[in-house]
């Protein structure tokens, strides 16, 4: 683990970054940014890494972004961006993203978590929306991404209240798609990778750069069915279903 606050771990397939500031509930840093950064620069060079998964230690995910850097007025501008860069890169990393949610998933933790495409929590998670309650605001992208994953209604009813809400609450809600039983947090997170590596690599690059198209733009995003229909033809649609008819496991190239 670097002097940042964070452990990076690369093994069958799965880059792991875990948060290790207990100190502070994980809070995030521009130092853990950076380090958060370029773990996903490297994981996104990685041909063998088929997904990344973010956690936290010590009981928490995120509480949040480091206030005495925000407090810091020779460093709060650049501490900011430093956070919204560090979510932007997680968003669109071209690789399917986890959040494993334990404990406190607060504020920029929460805009963190958000970034992910499947986010996993446990019933000891917390989650919250509150810069109001410090006089502060969420970026455009992150309400664009908050209203996108739960909708306008229940955004306001959080970002206008700052209250905190169950992990029970959280899978109503959308902000979370699984929630584990008691301390089985590793068995969900497994078996939703198991399930991404059983896809094929490139339909899952492909597919998740539709999705953010189709995100960023709407209705208007809706194109032809072009590249559905290349695939049908490409090495991974003609093992897929080569595989189905012969009743085997497939055999994606990376």
């Amino acid at each position: 683990m670097s002097d940042s606050g964070l452990n990076v771990v690369t093994a069958n397939g799965v880059t792991r970054l875990t948060f290790a500031r207990p100190e502070s509930r994980n809070s995030l840093t521009r130092p853990l940014c950076a380090a958060i950064r370029a773990a996903l620069t490297e994981a996104a060079a990685d041909g063998q890494v088929r997904a990344v998964v973010i956690q936290g230690s010590g009981g928490s995910f995120a509480s949040g972004a480091d206030l005495a850097e925000l407090g810091d007025r020779a460093s709060s501008l650049e501490s900011y961006r430093e956070l919204r860069a560090t979510q932007e890169l997680l968003y669109v990393l071209d690789r399917p993203t986890v959040a494993a949610i334990d404990g406190f998933c607060i504020g920029a933790g929460l805009s963190l978590a958000l970034a992910c495409d499947i986010r996993i929590g446990t019933p000891r998670s917390v989650f919250a929306a509150p810069p109001a309650r410090l006089g502060l605001l969420y970026s455009d992208r992150e309400l664009w991404r908050l209203t996108l994953r739960i909708g306008s209604a229940r955004s306001r009813d959080l970002l206008f209240t700052g209250r905190r809400v169950s992990a029970a609450e959280a899978l109503q809600l959308g902000l979370i798609e699984r929630l584990s039983d008691g301390d089985g947090l590793d068995a969900s997170l497994d078996e939703v990778l198991q399930q991404i590596a059983a896809c094929a690599p490139r339909a899952l690059r492909r597919t998740k750069q539709q999705i953010l198209r189709l995100e960023r733009e709407g209705a208007a995003g809706v194109r032809d069915d072009t590249l559905a229909e290349e695939a049908l033809f490409d090495a991974d649609g003609v093992e897929g279903i080569a595989a189905f008819l012969e009743r085997r496991a497939p055999r994606f190239p990376p």
